[in-house]
């Protein structure tokens, strides 16, 4: 039987993208009852009970604390929502499982696959869900996508291609962004992970990557890029190609991914409405697989998802695994601009 009584959860950061989960923590109000909201700016921590107040239950009471050992202690918090700099991911999360919490890590999930699996041991060893928070895994129209090529729409798999393109506010890169010690990198490890999921997840597992960068930008991280084209080799033996830019204004990318296939292509757009998802299927008209698609649904799919798993027992579909693969693939691409040469990304544990 379902567990009726609300998981309490805290979340850990209130910044860039708290938002996002905090409107995704009131789609579930029912199920989920949100008790914190911890920052070490203790200004953003009471911001973001003032947003969750208006989305939440009425009545609810939910705390702005700087004392995330405090969170820690409290034995009636069940999970953690972690919104952080990336370099700070692992050792957050190792220390919310030890403290029997379940926890769900935003992107990356850390900076090394070795960190990955150190956390994705410990949620073994303590018997706690760590969820890989990347929203475009629960995307409604890339979930869309996947259940048309699992279905054979497209035929064989030829090839994918994929873009990210948009103007990165420079507020955003004022801090930990611009060190790539802290952030991992540039676009690449920020944004343009995002796409490296999705394509994983609709093409297969990545063998190969042969990447270039650039920076348009000097002024988002001196050390950063904040452009690269990835050419991809895929297990399967098919191709792929990603252009990802933080230096690109206007309109940005659609579609965002295309499947080729012997037997159709799918077209994955980015705004919503009629045709997120089209099949240009080998004779015949095209046709509209999903529609209505929105940026903050991705969240509440994700958030959902948390608690089917923690709640229900549903197996877990964003898995730590994905964000160690994920970042395998772009520090392969990290290499390979720095050589000029393709660089192989052989199945984990393949030395």
């Amino acid at each position: 039987m379902a567990n009726l009584q609300r998981t309490r959860l805290a979340l850990v950061g209130c910044g860039l993208i708290s938002p996002a989960h905090i409107r995704a923590f009131g789609s579930q109000k029912e199920r989920l009852e949100l008790v914190a909201c911890c920052d070490r700016d203790k200004t953003k921590a009471e911001s973001a009970v003032s947003l969750a107040l208006g989305v939440m239950q009425e009545g609810d009471s939910i705390s702005a604390t700087t004392d995330f050992n405090a969170l820690l202690a409290d034995e009636t918090i069940t999970a953690l929502d972690l919104c952080l700099p990336h370099h700070i991911h692992k050792e957050i999360t190792l220390q919310a499982l030890r403290a029997g919490k379940h926890v769900l890590c935003e992107k990356p999930l850390a900076l090394t696959p070795e960190d990955c699996d150190l956390m994705a041991q410990e949620a073994r060893t303590q018997n706690r869900v760590l969820m890989h928070g990347e929203n475009m895994r629960t995307a409604s129209n890339i979930i869309a996508a996947k259940q048309a090529i699992d279905s054979g729409r497209v035929g064989t798999v030829v090839g994918l291609q994929a873009t990210y393109a948009h103007w990165q506010s420079e507020v955003l890169n004022k801090d930990w962004r611009t060190r790539p010690s802290e952030s991992g990198g540039g676009h690449l490890m920020d944004g343009a992970i995002h796409f490296v999921d999705v394509l994983r997840h609709l093409g297969g597992e990545i063998a190969g990557v042969h990447a270039m960068t650039a920076q348009y930008r000097p002024e988002l991280g001196a050390e950063s890029e904040d452009t690269a084209v990835l050419n991809f080799r895929f297990e399967q033996g098919h191709f792929g190609q990603m252009f990802a830019s933080h230096a690109s204004r206007g309109r940005g990318a659609s579609p965002i991914v295309t499947v080729f296939g012997t037997e159709g292509c799918l077209s994955v757009e980015p705004f919503g409405g009629a045709g997120s998802v089209v099949l240009f299927p080998r004779e015949g008209e095209r046709e509209n697989l999903f529609s209505d698609h929105n940026w903050q649904t991705t969240f509440d799919n994700e958030v959902s998802h948390f608690l089917d798993v923690i709640r229900e027992g549903a197996t877990l579909y964003s898995t730590p695994e994905d964000g160690r693969e994920n970042i395998r693939v772009v520090l392969a691409a990290y290499e390979s601009a720095k050589t000029g040469r393709e660089v192989p990304v052989p199945k984990w544990g393949d030395g």
